[in-house]
């Protein structure tokens, strides 16, 4: 396997894991936004929708289109700083595997950037 595909691969691993953690937490959003939610310019929409359904419907949809048409990735990703703020109120168990997994994503994107 080349070293891109797999690049690509262990993204896709990424997000499926980050998919999983935030149904296990019960913040998975399965109630699309609107197109004007979506047309938002403010980080992570944060005037049009919920942390929640940005992770759901921006960041990891982002993910899944950049993984199938194999675009390229970013050079760096630093959301868990986000993920550790928005669900505080989560129960413990819950916050630590987002953690993790976003913790995981970030370096993931960081080391990528210089192979």
């Amino acid at each position: 396997m080349s070293q891109s595909i797999q690049r690509y691969t262990e993204l896709a691993d990424l997000v499926l894991e980050l998919q999983m953690a935030m149904q296990q937490a019960h913040v998975w959003q399965t109630k699309p936004p609107s197109t004007e939610a979506l047309a938002s310019e403010q980080p992570f929409c944060i005037d049009t929708m919920t942390f929640e359904q940005w992770l759901r419907y921006v960041l990891i949809e982002r993910f899944k289109e950049m993984i199938e048409f194999q675009k390229p990735l970013p050079d760096r990703c630093h959301i868990s700083p986000m993920v550790e703020e928005a669900f505080r109120g989560l129960e413990v168990s819950h916050v630590k595997h987002l953690m993790l997994v976003t913790d995981a994503l970030d370096r993931f994107l960081s080391r990528s950037a210089q192979v």
